[in-house]
């Protein structure tokens, strides 16, 4: 299980199988489609997922997809029965192995899918309990301060979901300025951020967004995590406005150099396009100055930590190993508040 936890669309694909075997015992789960071709009827793995497991694994909180095992490990929906031979290369060693020899112990040993469905979810609920990390309260810190130990969190962080993180920097200081400044009294923000991985997109044009009490978008942030912005990144802006009126929208890069060298004087010219075409303000610049920026309006400074804090604690996208970093980072940061006192 410990494996599965990094290779969550295995799991998903795991738990479906068994719970068509379960539902429908005659059926070949190692056949993943309705139509493997050569006249073998199967099942389709991918819609019993998107219909039933992944909902059910996201209302109970365990480990799930953006929407089902198969949409992410499209190497797996081959039309070729999950046999022991089946050559593929999951991530996580034994992976493989695990996969295949349940599968084949359900469908040709006969092993019954309902324990091994409980053994695995409750596997999974016991490595979140275990996974459950302090987060120290730091109330004293100075705007400095604060701002360096976020961006060494994104700078640290590796792997899956890194990419998540400035995302999430943006929603907390928006979630203090939009309770603090007048220019968004009339106005309500989103939560949670969009997610790039999930399938309802309703009204969303950027990864942070403030709407209209009509539902409306009135400001929108994207983030380009490890990306120059380029004029393409503009261009394509009216259409993502869908003829809305948006008031202002910004476009921020967490690199160094924010702008794609060569791209300054275009992206000049089609801000200034954009605003005379759709009446929206466009604002290009660096992620990590913009943050800088923010924390100096907001009253409470403190107020965007717990913020912050609190959707890396439970973002579904943020992964052990970042919470466990952030943990790590307030500890040091209380440390040395606890220094300074002495």
């Amino acid at each position: 299980m410990g494996n599965f936890a990094h290779n969550k669309y295995l799991y998903s694909i795991l738990l479906t199988g068994l719970v068509e075997k379960l539902v429908h015992p005659e059926r070949d789960i190692r056949n993943i489609q309705d139509d493997m071709g050569d006249g073998v009827r199967g099942y389709s793995n991918r819609s019993t997922d998107q219909a039933y497991v992944t909902p059910f694994l996201k209302r109970h909180g365990l480990t799930h997809c953006a929407a089902s095992g198969m949409e992410s490990g499209r190497n797996l929906e081959r039309p070729i029965p999950h046999r022991l031979d089946l050559r593929t290369k999951p991530r996580g060693k034994g992976n493989r192995e695990a996969y295949l020899g349940l599968v084949h112990a359900v469908q040709i040993d006969g092993v019954e899918p309902f324990p091994i469905m409980a053994l695995l979810m409750a596997l999974d609920l016991a490595t979140k309990m275990a996974q459950t990390f302090t987060y120290e309260s730091n109330d004293d810190l100075t705007i400095e301060e604060i701002h360096g130990a976020v961006l060494r969190h994104h700078r640290e962080a590796m792997g899956n979901g890194k990419s998540r993180l400035p995302v999430l920097a943006l929603q907390a200081v928006y979630q203090c300025l939009t309770e603090e400044m007048a220019r968004y009294t009339d106005a309500k923000l989103r939560t949670p951020p969009n997610r790039h991985t999930g399938n309802d997109k309703k009204g969303w044009i950027g990864d942070v967004q403030v709407d209209n009490l009509d539902g409306t978008p009135f400001e929108a942030v994207e983030v380009k995590s490890g990306k120059q912005i380029t004029g393409d990144m503009l261009r394509k802006l009216p259409d993502v406005f869908r003829g809305q009126s948006v008031d202002r929208y910004y476009i921020l890069s967490n690199e160094e150099t924010y702008i794609e060298p060569g791209q300054e004087g275009e992206i000049k010219t089609l801000v200034a396009q954009i605003k005379h075409e759709t009446g929206c303000q466009v604002i290009v610049n660096g992620l990590n100055r913009s943050l800088w920026y923010y924390l100096r309006l907001v009253n409470d400074p403190s107020e965007f930590l717990t913020h912050y804090t609190d959707l890396v604690a439970h973002d579904p996208d943020v992964q052990p190993q970042h919470q466990q970093l952030w943990s790590e980072i307030l500890v040091t940061l209380s440390n040395m508040q606890e220094t300074l006192e002495d």
